[in-house]
Parts: structure tokens; sequence; C-alpha cells
């Protein structure tokens, strides 16, 4: 096949030029193959910017791994805090019954005896 003045496509993409007819030798000169150079380059610059995104995302994903367990913990904290303070008003309305029902012991009791009834005084201390 004849190409651009004189020159024939060889093997590879090679182009082959056409020796004058006295000689028997051929000069080849390779083509460069501009296609697989720019596809390179371009996978190179896409594995890089990939690859920055890719750390950045994960940064960002320990960082969130990290409040993850914070908040975690500060909600662990406040479960325990109102687990206690449950505890302290089962306490106190348990404490206010008794002295209720002590009070009212003691009203009964003066209203059958002619006394004066005793008022329960709450505990030392508050």
């Amino acid at each position: 096949m004849l190409g651009f003045r004189g020159m024939k496509r060889g093997l590879g993409g090679a182009d082959v030029t056409d020796a004058p007819e006295g000689r028997g030798n051929a000069v080849v000169r390779p083509r460069r193959p501009w296609t697989l150079i720019v596809a390179s380059l371009l996978l190179a610059f896409l594995s890089a910017v990939l690859w920055t995104k890719w750390s950045e995302t994960r940064a960002r994903a320990e960082r969130l791994q990290q409040e993850v367990k914070q908040v975690y913990g500060e909600a662990e904290s406040l479960r325990t805090q109102a687990a206690m303070a449950q505890q302290r008003v089962a306490l106190l309305e348990q404490q206010v019954r008794a002295l209720t029902a002590e009070r009212g012991k003691a009203v009964n009791a003066a209203g059958k005896g002619g006394q004066k009834p005793r008022t329960a005084r709450p505990p030392p201390g508050r």
C-alpha cells in the first residue's frame, strides 16, 4: 500500500520508505503510539486524583468514627445519670409514703387519745 511520497505502511505501524532501486536497504522509522502515551498520562492523572480523594474520604471516615464513639459514650453517661435519678426518685417516693403513713397513724392515735399529733421531721442534713 503506497502512502505519502512513496512510503509504505509496514508491520507494527512503522513507515517504510522505498530505497532507490540501486540500493537494497529500506529505512524503517518507528511511529510513536500517541494514543497509548495520552492514555497512560490520563491514567496516571486519574490515579493521582482518585488517590487524593480516597485519602480525604478515609480521614473523614476516621473522624466520624471517633465522633460516633464520643456520642455513644455521652449517651451511656446520660443513661446512667437517668437511671440513678430514677432510683433516687423511687427512694424519695418510698420515704414520702412511709412518712405519710407514719403521720396518718400519729393523727389516728392522737384523735383517739386526745393528744396533739407529732409532726414528722425531715431527715437531718436537708
